[in-house]
């Protein structure tokens, strides 16, 4: 099930983008709180706390105990901003959930058995990395698995294999019959060749250097540095 952990917040007066950038400058990210029994409230948290927060095995699942003026509130982030180059979190928002009505999340698709496939040659192709389910708060999953390590060319894994990891009372948000993982044959050399003139892709000729010299034109020597 997804990690709690405990995060404490701030209110922030002063909005705008001079605010934001001031807070981040201090190692705080802005952000706001809504959903569940609150009204939108602006926010900040400390930026390495929420690092932390976001970093255990639930990842971006994990849920959210946010302390704020001496209350606790049950949150998931939701919408996280990051800075292009950086990547640091630049804005954060907090939907408030109640622990008793389904959500939607995200469940990562971890595979496992990898090092015993691929005896027949077969070419996996990893399709849906993660599948969204609704499901209580409380019974969020962390990750679902399934196993590649008896796959065979031509096998196929959908959505619908993973209905026994799905919590009690939880479903999934994504037709059943959509595919994760399939198992397809390698490409011979003439299949890899047809793809190429498909998409236009043609071998070039080598240059070949020092023949018919009579059509070179000498070009103008170094430029001259003026000292002066």
């Amino acid at each position: 099930m997804a990690d709690q952990v405990r995060l404490h917040a701030e209110s922030r007066a002063g909005l705008g983008k001079g605010a934001a950038g001031r807070l981040r400058k201090e190692g705080r990210v802005p952000g706001i709180m809504y959903g569940y029994q609150v009204d939108p409230t602006p926010v900040h948290v400390d930026a390495l706390n929420l690092y932390h927060a976001l970093h255990t095995e639930a990842g971006s699942n994990a849920l959210i105990r946010l302390e704020l003026d001496g209350e606790t509130h049950l949150t998931i982030a939701r919408d996280m901003q990051r800075h292009p180059v950086k990547q640091q979190t630049t804005h954060v928002d907090f939907l408030a959930v109640d622990r008793d009505s389904p959500i939607m999340v995200e469940i990562p698709v971890h595979l496992t058995g990898e090092e015993e496939f691929g005896d027949d040659g077969g070419v996996l192709n990893h399709i849906l990395y993660t599948v969204p389910i609704l499901v209580k708060p409380l019974d969020v999953p962390n990750y679902f698995e399934l196993s590649v390590a008896e796959l065979t060319i031509d096998d196929v894994l959908r959505v619908e294999d993973l209905v026994d990891q799905l919590p009690e009372g939880a479903e999934f948000d994504i037709e059943p019959e959509r595919t994760v993982i399939t198992v397809n044959a390698p490409m011979s050399e003439e299949e890899l060749e047809a793809l190429e003139e498909d998409a236009g892709v043609e071998a070039e000729e080598p240059e070949v250097i020092g023949e018919d010299t009579d059509d070179f034109e000498a070009g103008p020597g170094p430029a001259e540095h003026d000292e002066g």
